[in-house]
C-alpha cells in the first residue's frame, strides 16, 4: 500500500469515528429531552393538583331577628326517627264471611208468626223471630201430659217398679219435648193445659242485621229449612284494591287508616288480615282484606271508602322535615342556622322520601338546626343571580362567591337619599361621599348605586334591579335615578379608581 493509499484510510477512519459519536449525541439528547419537559412540567401539575383540592367556603346568609320575624323563619332540629310514607288506595264495605250465619227450622211445621218481616233489621242474640205449628210436637206434648197422667195413677201403688217405668216415660217425653225447642215454662204449661197447643218458638242464635228472608207466615217448612241470613256487622271487611306499584310495600298486620263520607270526617282504624295472593289482570290490583270494628254501624256492605296504609321506608335514621327540602331538580339543598342569626347553604342526599321527613344519606347531622318556613325566599335569590346578595335590610352575604379583591388601605363610603326614604314610581337623588384612611374626601373616583328589590316567587315577580351612574359636583357624587316602585329595596355603592375597587357600602331602605 503506498503512503498515499494509507493517508486516505486513514482519513476516512477518522471521519467515520467523527460522524459515529456525532449521531450518538444527537440520539442521547433527543430521548433526554421527554424527560427534561416532564420535570418542567412537574410544578405547574402539582399546582394544579393543589387547586382541584382547596374547597370552597359554603355560602351563607346574615339576618338580624327582625329580619327573620318579617319573612316568618321557623327551625326544626334534624333527628333519628322513622320515615314514614302513607300509600292511599280505594276500597269497598264487604260482609265479613265469617259474620254471616242462618236461622233454621229445627222442625216441620206450619209458620204460624213472623216476629222479624223486614230485610235489614237488626236483631240482637237470643230474640224470637218466629213460632212454628209441628204435629210431631203436638204429639210429644200429648204423650207427655199422658205420662204425666200415668204417673199420677200409679202414685198411690205399692209396685215400685212400675211406678219407676212411670217416672222414665215422663222424663223421656219431657226430653223428647226439649228437643224439638221448647222451653221449661212451655213444657210446664202442658201439664196445666186441658188441650196442649204447643207452637214452637224460634229464638236467633246471633246478633247482626237480617241480609235475608226466605219465608211466610203460613208457610209451611221442614226440618233444617232456613228461615234468616244473618250478617253479623259489628266488625266488617274494607277490600282494598292496591296498585301494583304499591304491592311490595304491604304487609299482614299493618295498621290502616280509612275515611268515608259516611264516617261525617271521623277516621276508624283496621288491620290488614289477609292479601290476595294474585292480581286482578284488568285492573293490575291486589286485594287486601281489611278487618275493621264496626260498632255503631256507620259502615255498610257496598260503600266506598278511601284507604291509606301506613308503610315505614325507613327506621333509626337521620331525618329532616320536607318543608325544609329545596328541590332545584339538580340537588336537594336546606339552610342550616348557625350562630349569630347565620343560615349556611347546605346540599344534602336524601335516601328516602316519607310524606313528612327525608331520610338523609348525607349532608347535616343529628342536631343541626333547618329552616322549615322562610327558606324559599332566602334561596330564591341565589338561584336568580348566581349568589346571595343582602335582601331584607342589612343582611350581609358571605362566602367565596361575594369576596372582593379591594385593597388593604379602608376608603369610607357614605350614601344619602333624597328624599329619605325615597318614593316609589318616580326618580330618586343619591348624594355619595368617599374619603381615603386620612379622612381626605376622594374627587377621582367611579361611583356606582346599584339597586336590587329581591325576587317575590309567591306573587310571580322576579327580581328588579337597576345601576346609576354618579358624577362629582365639585363636593360629593351626585345621580338620580328611577325607583320603579315601592317596597323593599337593597342598595350597594361602588366606588372604583383605576379599575380598582376602593370601598363598598350595602344598606336598605323601604320605598314609600
Amino acid at each position: 500500500m503506498t503512503p498515499r493509499d494509507k493517508k486516505l484510510l486513514f482519513i476516512g477512519i477518522l471521519f467515520g469515528v467523527v460522524a459515529a459519536a456525532g449521531v450518538y449525541l444527537i440520539k442521547e439528547y433527543f430521548d433526554a429531552a421527554p424527560h427534561r419537559t416532564a420535570e418542567t412540567s412537574q410544578p405547574t401539575a402539582s399546582t394544579d393538583s393543589a387547586q382541584e383540592a382547596t374547597s370552597e367556603s359554603p355560602i351563607s346568609i346574615a339576618l338580624t331577628p327582625e329580619e327573620q320575624k318579617s319573612i316568618g323563619v321557623e327551625t326544626a332540629e334534624v333527628k333519628r326517627q322513622t320515615v314514614h310514607k302513607e300509600i292511599a288506595t280505594p276500597g269497598r264495605v264487604a260482609e265479613p264471611e265469617t259474620g254471616i250465619g242462618t236461622i233454621s227450622a229445627r222442625i216441620g211445621g206450619r209458620i204460624e208468626k213472623l216476629f222479624v218481616n223486614v230485610t235489614g233489621e237488626t236483631i240482637s242474640r237470643g230474640q224470637p223471630v218466629a213460632s212454628i205449628y209441628s204435629p210431631d210436637v203436638f204429639a210429644s206434648a200429648e204423650e207427655y201430659k199422658l205420662a204425666l197422667a200415668n204417673r199420677e195413677r200409679l202414685s198411690a201403688s205399692k209396685e215400685s217398679q212400675a211406678i219407676a217405668q212411670a217416672d222414665e216415660l215422663i222424663q223421656a217425653s219431657r226430653r223428647r219435648l226439649e228437643l224439638w225447642g221448647l222451653t221449661a215454662e212451655q213444657i210446664d204449661a202442658i201439664s196445666s193445659a186441658a188441650s196442649p197447643t204447643v207452637q214452637i218458638m224460634v229464638y236467633s242464635p246471633i246478633a247482626g242485621v237480617i241480609t235475608k228472608r226466605n219465608v211466610a207466615e203460613g208457610q209451611y217448612v221442614k226440618e233444617g229449612d232456613i228461615l234468616y241470613t244473618v250478617s253479623d256487622l259489628s266488625t266488617i271487611w274494607v277490600q282494598a284494591d292496591v296498585f301494583e306499584s304499591d304491592v311490595p310495600a304491604i304487609r299482614n298486620g299493618m295498621d290502616v287508616r280509612i275515611t268515608s263520607s259516611a264516617l261525617a270526617g271521623r277516621t276508624v282504624r283496621g288491620t290488614i288480615s289477609f292479601l290476595q295472593p294474585s292480581v286482578d289482570p284488568q285492573t293490575r290490583t291486589m286485594t287486601a282484606r281489611v278487618q275493621v270494628p264496626n260498632p255503631d254501624m256507620r259502615l255498610r256492605p257496598g260503600m266506598f271508602v278511601q284507604v291509606f296504609f301506613d308503610v315505614p321506608l325507613t327506621s333509626d335514621t337521620v331525618a329532616v322535615p320536607r318543608e325544609a327540602v329545596l328541590n332545584t331538580g339538580k340537588e336537594q339543598v336546606v339552610y342550616v342556622a348557625k350562630e349569630d342569626g347565620v343560615f349556611e347553604k347546605r346540599t344534602i342526599q336524601a335516601e328516602a322520601v316519607g310524606d313528612e321527613y327525608y331520610s338523609v344519606k348525607g349532608g347535616l347531622r343529628v342536631g343541626e338546626i333547618v329552616v322549615t318556613k322562610g327558606n324559599f325566599l332566602i334561596d330564591s335569590q341565589t338561584r336568580l343571580t348566581g349568589n346571595i346578595t343582602g335582601m331584607f335590610g342589612g343582611s350581609k352575604a358571605y362566602g367565596a362567591e361575594t369576596q372582593t379583591s379591594a385593597p388593604t388601605q379602608k376608603f369610607t363610603v357614605t350614601l344619602r337619599p333624597e328624599p329619605s326614604p325615597p318614593k316609589g314610581g318616580s326618580d330618586g337623588m343619591f348624594h355619595v361621599t368617599v374619603t381615603d384612611p386620612d379622612g381626605k374626601t376622594v374627587s377621582d373616583a367611579q361611583v356606582k348605586v346599584t339597586l336590587v328589590m329581591p325576587a317575590m316567587p309567591s306573587m310571580g315577580m322576579g327580581e328588579m334591579r337597576s345601576a346609576i351612574t354618579l358624577t362629582w359636583n365639585g363636593s360629593e357624587y351626585v345621580g338620580s335615578g328611577p325607583i320603579a316602585m315601592a317596597g323593599p329595596w337593597n342598595v350597594t355603592v361602588e366606588a372604583t379608581r383605576n379599575g380598582q375597587l376602593l370601598g363598598v357600602f350595602r344598606s336598605r331602605f323601604d320605598a314609600k
